[in-house]
């Protein structure tokens, strides 16, 4: 008995966390922040100063932006949404890893061609690189996918 508990309440608390989902005005915030994010880290390319701490402060409210956009509802929130945000996450994971394995060794490649002087490290990819195309191709698989019902 204590068992059959033990999973119910997981089972519960699985659900609660992923159906979790932001209000759908909380869309417009968060691309409303993206934008003004991307704008200023923008401007700072054109500036003279040391804006280091800005720009890594920027990219973060960036990843937070898009994150708020991805767990916004939709208007209309049912199966057939879900099902879209299921096979957008499934296709992202799939691309994201291939991307994650890829890069680096095209990265590596391509710097070995171009600088063939020099020794060429093989560097992996940052979290802010990673999170960033993760979000980035959800939201565009998702965006797709709605179009296309």
């Amino acid at each position: 008995m204590n068992l059959k508990h033990a999973k119910d309440c997981e089972r519960t608390n699985m659900e609660k966390i992923l159906s979790f989902k932001l209000p759908n005005y909380w869309k417009k915030i968060g691309w409303g922040i993206f934008f003004l994010s991307f704008s200023v880290l923008i401007a700072t390319k054109f500036l003279d100063g040391d804006f280091q701490i800005l720009k890594d402060a920027l990219k973060r409210v960036l990843l937070v932006a898009l994150f708020i956009v991805a767990l916004s509802r939709e208007k209309v929130e049912d199966e057939r949404i879900q099902q879209m945000r299921a096979k957008a996450f499934s296709v992202t994971f799939l691309m994201t890893a291939a991307y994650i394995l890829l890069q680096p060794i095209v990265n590596f490649i391509v710097d070995t061609i171009l600088n063939s002087e020099q020794q060429n490290v093989f560097e992996e990819l940052g979290d802010f690189v990673i999170l960033w195309f993760m979000l980035m191709v959800y939201l565009m698989f998702f965006h797709i996918a709605k179009k296309n019902s």
